[in-house]
């Protein structure tokens, strides 16, 4: 992160330079070649990595870490509390709220996990929207070799926001070979809620392994939660492998229930 632009009595975003990379689009019509972006992620994010930025930048009040995770966690739980009332929390990045899906028989059916879900969903904030504005996205990386997931079919459900335990589930996109001898290399299911609940499969689990397509069980050993897919491989080309892991997290989220 930008620690300057941090540490200014004025937060400003300009100066930031958010990394892009381009993939060519096989699927495009006519005679030039075209391609589109995707951002070159950074890994994640925590509180604890926020708590470290801030106290580089000088910005803590000589707060030691273990007092801003404290206070990060206190507007934490305030959110929680706040949209289990039904409001919608801004907290400057995003607008976040809750929805139920399913149907309901009658006005007077109640609520049935096996028939209904809860979810939450998020957007921009105006906040964020106008700082989006203000960034400048940079290529980095010209024809990137990097994974990229275009798209995730639960073949049991026959959907796209649930997995089922058991049931096998296909993931088209680009560079997606799952290959190399670095012990993080995989298949994960990341847990959004509670990240000691990831699962990762290693390249001997999935059935088919492509660079367009991956095939898998999705593991019978998931707990009920949300989670995202996340590949991380070594694969660039032909037998050839990078000597760092390359990751690629994708941005829909599955439920699990």
């Amino acid at each position: 992160m930008n620690l300057n632009t941090l540490n200014a009595a004025q937060i400003e975003h300009k100066s930031n330079e958010v990394p892009f990379a381009l993939y060519k689009n096989n699927f495009s019509s006519g005679r030039g070649a075209s391609y589109f972006a995707r951002l070159i992620n950074q890994g994640t994010c925590t509180d604890e990595d926020l708590a470290c930025d801030i106290i580089a930048s000088g910005l803590s009040s000589g707060l030691a870490k273990e007092k801003l995770l404290e206070v990060a966690a206190l507007f934490r739980n305030a959110k929680i509390a706040r949209l289990l009332t039904g409001c919608t929390v801004d907290d400057g990045v995003a607008r976040c709220s809750l929805s139920l899906s399913g149907t309901f028989a009658s006005p007077g059916e109640s609520y049935s996990p096996e028939r209904h879900s809860v979810s939450l969903g998020c957007s921009a904030s105006h906040k964020m929207k106008s700082v989006i504005k203000e960034v400048t996205p940079v290529i980095r990386q010209g024809n990137s070799i990097l994974p990229a997931i275009t798209e995730v079919l639960d073949l049991e459900s026959k959907g796209s926001e649930v997995l089922t335990r058991g049931g096998f589930l296909e993931i088209k996109g680009m560079n997606l070979t799952v290959a190399g001898d670095n012990g993080d290399v995989g298949l994960y299911f990341v847990n959004t809620e509670d990240e000691s609940k990831t699962v990762r499969l290693e390249a001997d689990k999935i059935g088919r392994n492509s660079p367009k397509s991956l095939c898998c069980v999705v593991p019978a050993d998931l707990s009920e939660g949300t989670y995202k897919i996340m590949v991380r491989t070594q694969h660039l080309a032909g037998k050839a492998l990078a000597r760092e892991t390359r990751a690629y997290v994708f941005e829909s989220e599955f439920r699990v229930s």
